[in-house]
């Protein structure tokens, strides 16, 4: 169990560096007065989208060796959980449309219009 705490904390911890240096880099260029490309938007969503199911999983992992007692209402491990799962389902962490404009943006290929950019 105590490995499995090790590992999660530090998977949640990268997943925070990711994002805030993500956040930290895009808020100095809008404050510089920059306009983002949409490859460095699309590059963006892609580690917001991958630190919060990165750190959900690291949770997972703990919650999974908790045993049964850790779903119980009255323990604050379920709720933590609960909301996590919450999260991800929002349409702003749904990673499928997310990573492939990133991958078609990275390999030089203009995204189609519609849908599938809405999300950048």
């Amino acid at each position: 169990m105590l490995y499995a705490i090790s590992e999660a904390a530090e998977e949640i911890k990268a997943s925070r560096t990711a994002l805030i240096d993500n956040a930290s880099r895009m808020y100095d260029k809008a404050a510089a007065g920059h306009d983002f490309s949409f490859a460095e938007r699309a590059a963006g969503r892609r580690t917001q989208v991958r630190a919060a199911w990165r750190a959900v999983h690291a949770m997972n992992e703990i919650v999974v060796r908790s045993g049964g007692n850790a779903m119980r209402i009255d323990n604050p491990i379920q709720r933590f959980w609960r909301d996590a799962h919450v999260g991800l389902a929002h349409a702003i962490h749904v990673p499928g449309a997310v990573y492939h404009v990133s991958a078609l943006t990275d390999l030089d290929i203009e995204p189609p219009q519609g849908p599938m950019r809405s999300m950048i």
